[in-house]
This record gives structure tokens, C-alpha cells and sequence, in this order.
């Protein structure tokens, strides 16, 4: 798929297991139940790859402070294990006041940090993907689904 030029690379390289894909209902139907509407790129991105685990490739920093770390999953519709269910209960309460979701878990890293989407329709940020550290701070990682798979490259040690 010409326009997942990062996404398609990314999986090909560092994806161990993919979930299925999902139905365009199906997809609409978790928005309903979680109360947002998807950016189109992510929404686009759920339809023709979904989520999966990877080979833990090393997420490449964006902004000043934000630590290193890897990537274990991201999270789909129907996958093989209930920790990377895209809009699990316990993924919606993570934060406080995140009722509708304005940040929404779509991954996760070794070291417990979380992938975030912003799925505020209205901000400025609608469809940035965050690094949130386990127990720190949050860090502005990337413009969308497709920057995002960019950021990943092979660990020194691979």
C-alpha cells in the first residue's frame, strides 16, 4: 500500500505476529463503544494491517528528554492476547477523566511505557502519537500512524 510506505517497512521488518484484520463495522463499532472517532490515517491503518507484536525495534526519540525504549505491540481488534485489545476496559482506565478518551492506548513497550493516540477531534494534536514513561512523563512523539512506524529502527544489539 503505496501511501503506509513507513508502516508497510516497519512490519515486514520487526512484525512476529499480526492480528487479523478487521471489517469496517467492526471498527465502527469500538468507536461507538469507546466514544471516538479515529483519525482517518488510523482508521485506514486498523483496516489494512491492524495491530500485532514486534521484535521489540528500538522507538527513536523525538523531542528532547524523552528515553529510549522498544516497541512490544500495538494494539488491534481481535488479537491472539486481551493485553493488546485496541479500547480495552482497562486501557480506558489508565487516566483520570480520560471519559470520553482524549489520549487512547494503542501500544505498548519492555519497560511498561505506553503508545498514545490523541483522539480529540476538535485539538490541535488530533491523531499526534505520544510516549507516555511508565511512573514519568509524557513525550510528543509523532504526527500520526505513519510517522510513527518511521521512528522504528533495529537495536545496536540486533
Amino acid at each position: 500500500m503505496a501511501a503506509f510506505n513507513s508502516i508497510e517497512s516497519a512490519y515486514q521488518k520487526f512484525c512476529r505476529e499480526r492480528f487479523p484484520l478487521p471489517t469496517e463495522s467492526e471498527v465502527a463499532a469500538l468507536e461507538a463503544k469507546i466514544k471516538v472517532r479515529f483519525p482517518d490515517d488510523f482508521r485506514k491503518f486498523l483496516l489494512a494491517y491492524n495491530g500485532g507484536y514486534f521484535s521489540d525495534p528500538v522507538i527513536t526519540p523525538t523531542t528532547e528528554g524523552c528515553p529510549e525504549d522498544a516497541l512490544i505491540f500495538i494494539s488491534g481488534l481481535h488479537p491472539s492476547h486481551p493485553e493488546a485489545e485496541l479500547g480495552s476496559d482497562v486501557d480506558l482506565e489508565v487516566f483520570e477523566d480520560n471519559d470520553p478518551p482524549q489520549l487512547l492506548p494503542i501500544g505498548a513497550t519492555p519497560l511498561g511505557s505506553l503508545i498514545l493516540l490523541d483522539v480529540v477531534r476538535d485539538e490541535d494534536g488530533f491523531g499526534n502519537i505520544y510516549f507516555k514513561q511508565a511512573f514519568g512523563d509524557c513525550y510528543y512523539l509523532a504526527d500520526n500512524i505513519e510517522h510513527f512506524f518511521s521512528l522504528l529502527r533495529r537495536s545496536i544489539k540486533s
